[in-house]
């Protein structure tokens, strides 16, 4: 019975061990897409914000010179 025990308590913490690691790659796995759609928004979305901040600063110059 006691080496019984010692051959499940091993096999447990291994199984234990893999399911930290399936849990720790697929958070990997998450952080980097969030990476990856937040690159890919920037790259979208560079041109337009530089035209709109060119925007603002027009505006915000044509408002302080009170036209």
């Amino acid at each position: 019975m006691a080496s019984e025990q010692r051959r499940i308590r091993p096999d447990s913490g291994d199984a234990y061990a893999r399911a930290v690691r399936r849990e720790e790659q697929q958070q990997e796995r998450e952080q980097q897409a969030l990476i990856d759609d937040k690159f890919q928004k920037s790259a979208e979305t560079g041109e337009t914000d530089e035209a709109s901040d060119l925007f603002r600063q027009h505006s915000h110059q044509q408002s302080m010179e009170g036209g």
